[in-house]
């Protein structure tokens, strides 16, 4: 069920630094509005993922699917007011339907942040937990001092659905073999055909799950509070580097989004209004 493949490190690096690189690069996404800025962070986000040998099929593999929801959210987001907007070009309209139903060039910018946040977050996330080996997770929630049932729980729930979704493809395959067509006939049809899939797919689940818990009471699981730890975490030069920049880019980026009083002190204001609508 555990998928112990090895997995590429992210320049050796501590998990440690890892999640605070994570920490960051969220909270550029959720701060800052302008779609360059995120545009940008797209950009060095793939430039990671390259880097540790994932290819761009790997890392929007998941979003293909959700293609036709991100031109929902930008369509619609588009017919947005205008009221909200700091520079007046944005409250400017492109298309109009009928009165009311007008889309500005405003709209159009935040649709498109919204969707760039959406790919910059799961393809980050994709990135962390392909170049992360299961072991540091582990390690990362004991530093942390999480329950052992807790960290359990969260590093199950990664791996248990890559394994599953393995037993899917496997079972498309065997059903597609036997003759059954998937695709074809109206939608009532198809979804019948996928019963074919959800019922040896619920068994196999059920059986992992079965055969995990018999594992884990022979291992003696819960007997002690504490895990036993094979690996230890070690900082090396480059993780304090990378806590301190992370540190004061997380502080950089909350000063320049709500600056205060430090606008007139650190002369800011139209540097800060290029990153919002």
């Amino acid at each position: 069920m555990i998928d112990n493949r090895p997995s590429p490190r992210l320049g050796g690096l501590d998990i440690r630094s890892k999640f605070a690189l994570f920490i960051q690069f969220m909270a550029w996404t959720i701060l800052y509005d302008h779609p360059a800025c995120h545009g940008a962070i797209c950009l060095m986000i793939i430039g990671a993922g390259l880097s540790i040998g994932l290819s761009l099929k790997q890392m929007f593999a998941k979003l293909i699917p959700l293609v036709p929801l991100f031109f929902m959210i930008m369509f619609f987001t588009g017919f947005n007011s205008g009221a909200g907007f700091i520079h007046p070009g944005n409250q400017a309209p492109i298309l109009t339907l009928w009165p009311g139903a007008v889309m500005t060039r405003g709209g159009v910018m935040l649709g498109a942040t919204f969707l760039l946040r959406l790919v910059n977050m799961v393809v980050l996330t994709q990135i962390i937990l392909a170049s992360t080996p299961l072991d540091e997770f582990i390690n990362l929630f004991v530093k942390l001092r999480l329950p052992p049932a807790l960290s359990f729980l969260i590093t199950t729930a990664i791996r248990f659905v890559p394994a599953l979704d393995k037993k899917r493809n496997l079972i498309i395959t065997a059903q597609r073999a036997r003759g059954v067509d998937l695709d074809e006939g109206n939608w009532f049809r198809q979804f019948k055909s996928r019963v074919a899939i959800m019922i040896p797919l619920m068994v196999n689940a059920i059986i992992i799950s079965d055969q995990l818990s018999m594992a884990l009471m022979n291992r003696g699981f819960g007997y002690r509070k504490t895990w036993t730890i094979m690996t230890r975490l070690r900082f090396s030069t480059v993780d304090y580097f990378i806590l301190f920049f992370s540190l004061v880019s997380l502080v950089s980026a909350i000063i320049i989004r709500y600056p205060g009083n430090f606008e007139d002190i650190l002369n800011i204001k139209h540097f800060s209004a290029f990153f919002q609508l």
